[in-house]
């Protein structure tokens, strides 16, 4: 999907302007065609080798998308 190509590897940053991750997968609700949530690729020496956590990140915290992915609130650790 075009949507898809378009926000995976993206960056996404907090309100606060911290580096969160990147974009690893999108999720959809199929019924409704809707993106529901952006699966995010932690940032940080863990992601370098491989043992970042992925965390899901409800499409409602997403402020804008642009070039990076910004989200309204820190995500919690």
């Amino acid at each position: 999907m075009k949507i898809n190509q378009e926000l995976i590897g993206k960056e996404v940053i907090d309100a606060s302007g911290n580096h969160m991750g990147f974009v690893k997968d999108v999720e959809w609700d199929l019924s409704s065609k809707k993106v529901i949530a952006l699966e995010l690729q932690e940032a940080g020496i863990t992601a370098k080798i491989g043992l970042g956590d992925n965390k899901i990140i409800p499409i409602d915290i997403v402020k804008e998308v642009g070039d990076t992915v910004l989200i309204k609130d820190p995500l919690s650790k």
